[in-house]
């Protein structure tokens, strides 16, 4: 379990659908909501089926946790498959025993922790089953989503005993709501989202038989591999950039097929042709009053070249701002400058250059912290601080890298 801690944030945040008719079986203890939705690109091929499993020792990788997941499964409702769907998951049992472990730290007497689990029941045996060390077959069941996983997560903690008040924490079930940020203790009813996904080698770990124990392996567990598959020839990669800075859009992007650079495909960005300009060698367009781009929104990218056709799904980094320096600082000749943001939710990281009155680079560092600083540059003269808050698609390893980036700019003075 305690190499499973390691390779679980490798994990993508996804799952899905609607309940239909169930046996009774009494009141639930806890019963979790939300809404599951379907990527326009990425998708199962088949009805899905939820459940619900409990992994002893994430509260605490240093807790003693048993050599395989027993019983870790413990509710399994079939979903419709219309989407977007709202859920509802009962459980009707604690955790059995042997999925709670003692922490320690803060937290009093035994824990156990699990979410939601969405999979493709291949085997049609109506639940899922663990994958053997050895590795699968075709008819072995796909994750396709879980509540874990990403910036986005929600978990659901169960607690033997009373716990502090200041905690937030109470016996029995508490939902955590887990964010880049760090995340706290969320209401029980609070509605969870999950994304369905066509499934993969980083979702089928949660069910990995010999991801449970502490036997270190040279070769990925049960027969997975993390390598993406290749796109399948002909696929149309797109590559490049999208900027959004106030209301000024800048869109830079390269086509290749077969790794041949095409300059007669077709391609458009939210339904607006962008057209391959010779000068840029790519696609390019600016526009400084632009209604295409907004921060935080969702735009999509369509590639088309003769019968191949890419459709990407960009989400741009929501607002942030610069809180140091302030407008208009000086700033040393010859010293660091500390700069600090407010975080943008979706980006990943940051970039901050330092630009010169001609726009060149002085300085620059990228990370993914929302504050940083810049090494000392010899410069006197008017300068512009540029941050842009980067994120990237979730298919960005197999259709190509596409940054995209919210911008904020911050004149400054270097003085003697």
């Amino acid at each position: 379990m305690h190499r499973l801690l390691g390779l679980v944030s490798l994990l993508l945040a996804a799952a899905c659908g609607t309940p239909v008719d169930t046996t009774y079986a009494g009141e639930p203890l806890v019963t979790l909501r939300g809404q599951a939705s379907l990527s326009p690109t990425d998708r199962p091929d088949g009805a899905v089926r939820l459940t619900f499993a409990w992994y002893p020792g994430i509260v605490d990788d240093s807790a003693a946790s048993p050599t395989s997941p027993t019983s870790i499964l413990t509710e399994d409702v079939p979903f419709q498959a219309t989407f977007p769907a709202d859920f509802a998951l009962p459980l009707h049992q604690p955790p059995p025993a042997s999925a709670r472990v003692a922490v320690g730290g803060r937290i009093r007497g035994r824990a156990a922790t699990g979410f939601l689990l969405a999979y493709r029941d291949l085997n049609g045996n109506q639940r899922l089953d663990p994958l053997p060390a050895s590795g699968g077959t075709p008819t072995q069941d796909r994750v396709v989503g879980s509540s874990w996983g990403g910036a986005d997560s929600y978990v659901l903690l169960y607690l033997e005993e009373a716990q502090e008040p200041d905690t937030g924490l109470q016996r029995g079930f508490n939902l955590v709501h887990l964010t880049r940020d760090g995340g706290g203790v969320a209401p029980l009813d609070t509605p969870i989202p999950l994304d369905l996904s066509a499934g993969s080698d980083q979702l089928d770990l949660l069910v990995c038989e010999l991801a449970w124990d502490d036997v270190p392996e040279s070769e990925p567990p049960c027969g997975l591999s993390f390598e993406p598959p290749p796109p399948p020839p002909g696929t149309l990669i797109v590559d490049g950039k999208v900027s959004l800075t106030g209301r000024a859009a800048f869109v830079n992007l390269y086509v290749t097929r077969d790794d041949v650079q095409l300059e007669d495909a077709t391609l458009t960005l939210g339904g607006r042709p962008v057209p391959y300009v010779r000068g840029h060698v790519a696609y390019h367009l600016e526009e400084a009053d632009s209604s295409l781009l907004t921060e935080g929104g969702t735009v999509e990218l369509v590639a088309r070249w003769g019968d191949s056709v890419t459709r990407r799904l960009l989400t741009m980094p929501d607002s942030f701002d610069i809180t140091t320096p302030a407008p208009g600082a000086q700033v040393r000749s010859g010293t660091q400058l500390q700069v600090e943001c407010t975080t943008s939710a979706g980006a990943y990281a940051y970039d901050a250059e330092l630009l010169d009155a001609d726009g060149l680079t002085l300085t620059r560092t990228f990370g993914t912290d929302s504050s940083a600083t810049l090494l000392p540059v010899s410069y006197v003269g008017p300068a512009t601080l540029r941050v842009g808050a980067v994120a990237r698609s979730a298919d960005a390893s197999r259709l190509g890298w596409v940054r995209m980036e919210s911008v904020r700019i911050r004149p400054v003075t270097w003085v003697p």
